[in-house]
């Protein structure tokens, strides 16, 4: 799209060809990325706007670099997909699909069972949410979308957060012009009601079958069940963390979701402690990738509550922990003290079966 396209044209070739991200151009020079995930926060601006008033400056994409510092963008800056340039000229996009595509390529990989890679702890959230507060949590924990579940924690299928913001841009009436949202909008349902049943995986199915339903599915995210059980979801980036076992790198990939929901000198602590943890750890067991998300429960009073869920993975395990807390820096630590100690454990009945051995 040009800078001056209107972002209704701009949805329109989004959801055309299914892109979270499209670049902006003019003259054959990049000039900026509209993503859906800005749309989605902003659902109230008119459809007439201009793109330019809305695109931002993704990070760079050079025809020679390689395939994990490409993977190490996408995972870090939380983009789909990033335009390839050169000296500003756009030569395409690349996207956690292509990526995905190449690594299916490796039959070493495709053997892979889904629960050696797969997170433990996935979104979910409450069929009886309303579908405005449902799309909030979503966005605050970084994923495209969430498992609903009822009451007793039983799966009722998915949602993800195209198909929220596509029932909110629904008018009960007939909308006004330029009106993004309509004149009234259906916000009295439930999550529930717009849940579907995806294809699901079992713990032992492998990597392979998991990619293969991606890529046919055009899904991002597949939930993983025990019998009728949620234990697990495998996302696109779950699958790209593999390529960063790979290369050697100068320490490990960390992306954090949920920080834009906490205050800025708790952050500044939260890379302090996250720091000292991970040096500690590297002492047991290189560490190739850290994801942490946070989830902050506000409440009537004055404190707040938070979960944080750290994965951690080496180049042999992936362990995944969860830790409340009404102190975010106290949660994050007793995370991260879990999952030292797992590792202290692994590595002691690794010794022990050497000695057994010998």
């Amino acid at each position: 799209v040009g800078p001056r396209d209107s972002l209704s044209e701009a949805l329109g070739k989004m959801k055309k060809n299914q892109m979270r991200e499209i670049p902006v151009i003019e003259k054959g020079k990049l000039k900026g990325l509209l993503t859906f995930r800005t749309l989605a926060r902003r659902r109230k601006m008119p459809i007439t706007s201009h793109v330019q008033n809305f695109m931002i400056s993704p990070p760079r994409v050079n025809p020679n670099d390689r395939i994990y510092k490409v993977v190490e963008r996408l995972i870090t800056r939380d983009f789909s997909s990033l335009p390839v340039t050169h000296k500003a000229d756009v030569l395409g996009m690349i996207s956690r699909m292509d990526i995905i595509k190449l690594l299916g390529e490796d039959e070493e990989v495709r053997r892979m069972p889904v629960e050696s890679v797969m997170n433990f702890a996935p979104t979910t959230i409450a069929g009886s949410m309303g579908i405005k507060k449902a799309l909030n949590i979503i966005d605050l924990s970084g994923e495209l979308g969430a498992a609903v579940i009822d009451g007793e924690g039983r799966f009722l299928g998915c949602v993800t957060t195209k198909e929220l913001v596509a029932y909110l841009e629904t008018p009960k009436h007939r909308p006004h012009t330029g009106d993004f949202q309509g004149e009234k909008v259906r916000s009295d349902r439930t999550v529930e009601s717009l849940a579907r049943m995806p294809e699901t995986l079992s713990r032992s199915d492998t990597i392979g079958k998991a990619m293969d339903i991606m890529i046919g599915d055009s899904v991002d995210t597949i939930y993983v069940m025990d019998g009728n059980d949620l234990v697990g979801s495998l996302t696109e980036v779950d699958l790209l963390e593999i390529f960063m076992r790979g290369p050697s790198r100068s320490g490990p990939l960390i992306q954090v979701a949920g920080i834009e929901d906490i205050k800025l000198m708790d952050a500044s602590e939260l890379n302090s402690l996250m720091e000292k943890f991970i040096h500690k750890i590297e002492k047991f067991s290189p560490i190739t990738a850290v994801t942490i998300r946070i989830k902050h429960h506000h409440h009537d009073s004055d404190e707040d509550k938070y979960t944080v869920i750290i994965k951690l993975s080496t180049r042999d395990s992936i362990i995944v922990r969860e830790a409340y807390d009404w102190d975010l820096l106290v949660a994050v630590g007793e995370a991260f003290s879990h999952i030292e100690q797992q590792i202290k454990k692994d590595l002691e009945r690794a010794r022990d079966k050497v000695r057994k051995r010998s």
